[in-house]
């Protein structure tokens, strides 16, 4: 069964000749890509066949989407806020070379997603190193990103797993560095999102807190 779901929206004649030439068994990204077990879905838009508020309503959706248009001034003009998985493309446009950017953006949005985690009401991006609440985004370095999965993978853990498997240290002789880190992170989520308990400290051991 093929984890990808075609929804074509402005031109039924597109729809249909897709149905004709069973364009899903076209698809090679593999039957065993899909978001948390579920369907990618994606919308195949031809945007000047559609109102324009219909148009960014679909496009406010968290799921890739294709544009078909006639010229890509289109999206300027109209003021469309695109996403990193929205492709824009000029008609007319061969069926192989729909096929192949389609399987691309497919393949891009399912990395896109996986590399998303939730912690509370946190979402945490470790493509971007970012974390995010309420509209509110704050970049992470590469070492706060590391401290915080290896707290959602394993909570409660001490000192000396930070120093070895982090910072690489072989020893427990200089703690400064991960306290230091520590500080740093736990200051900017206090200052950014107001939030004095993200990571604390019971019996020399860190949590987050769920």
């Amino acid at each position: 069964m093929n984890n990808i779901q075609l929804t074509i929206l402005g031109s039924v004649p597109f729809s249909n000749m897709l149905n004709e030439l069973e364009f899903n068994n076209l698809l090679n990204v593999g039957n065993n890509l899909s978001y948390n077990n579920s369907k990618i879905s994606v919308k195949v838009l031809f945007a000047e066949n559609l109102k324009i508020k219909e148009l960014k309503s679909h496009l406010l959706r968290d799921e890739p989407s294709i544009l078909f248009v006639s010229h890509k001034a289109f999206v300027k003009r109209n003021n469309l806020n695109l996403l990193s998985f929205h492709v824009v493309l000029e008609l007319p446009i061969e069926i192989m070379l729909f096929k192949e950017i389609l399987n691309i953006l497919i393949i891009k949005y399912n990395f896109f997603k996986k590399s998303k985690i939730f912690i509370k009401d946190y979402e945490i991006n470790s493509n971007e190193r970012s974390i995010s609440k309420n509209k509110i985004k704050v970049k992470l370095t590469e070492k706060e990103l590391e401290l915080i999965l290896a707290l959602n993978k394993n909570n409660g853990l001490d000192k000396s797993f930070f120093l070895k498997n982090i910072w690489k240290y072989n020893h427990d002789l200089d703690t400064h560095v991960f306290e230091t880190n520590l500080y740093r992170l736990r200051k900017k989520i206090s200052k950014c999102f107001k939030d004095g308990n993200f990571i604390v400290e019971k019996n020399s051991r860190y949590f987050l807190v769920n």
